[in-house]
């Protein structure tokens, strides 16, 4: 006969790897055979209560099916309200932008303008001033010269 069951042989047997000396030894003792009955309760208990919790507990949240989300979640008003700062701000500086390039246009067009008009307002140009202070212009005494002249 065989000594009382080792940890690995009770282990054989709660698998279902049971030899036939085994089960005579288990049959002809009862202290092997109380140890087996207290394993197998055990073992019994624990899948009673993994199949009790299995059926109360919820499913996993894999397994679970979509929520409905509401509409107003915090990254959705987020993103809302960047996307309505945007549209808002998009005009406002597109038209500053037109307004300045108008200033700069306006601006520059009039300093173009008072370049051109002093350009043109010289009487005489510019190689020849110095010729101009040598005559006198006095135009009503020299037309009036001139027509006595004439007659």
């Amino acid at each position: 006969m065989i000594e009382h069951l080792s940890a690995e042989r009770i282990s054989q047997w709660m698998i279902g790897e049971r030899t036939p000396q085994l089960e005579k030894h288990v049959g002809m003792c009862a202290e092997c055979r109380a140890e087996l009955g207290q394993m197998e309760a055990a073992l019994s208990k624990f899948r009673t209560a993994m199949r009790s919790t299995a059926i109360s507990a919820p499913p996993p949240v894999w397994q679970q099916a979509p929520s409905r989300n509401r509409w107003y979640s915090w990254p959705r008003l987020v993103v809302a309200t960047m996307a309505l700062l945007i549209l808002v701000a998009l005009p406002i500086t597109w038209r500053v932008r037109v307004q300045q390039r108008a200033a700069e246009t306006a601006l520059a067009d009039s300093q173009l303008l008072e370049r051109v008009d002093s350009a043109i307002s010289q009487a005489v140009p510019q190689p020849m001033e110095p010729l101009v202070s040598l005559v006198a212009w006095n135009s009503g005494t020299a037309d009036r010269s001139q027509k006595a002249q004439k007659e």
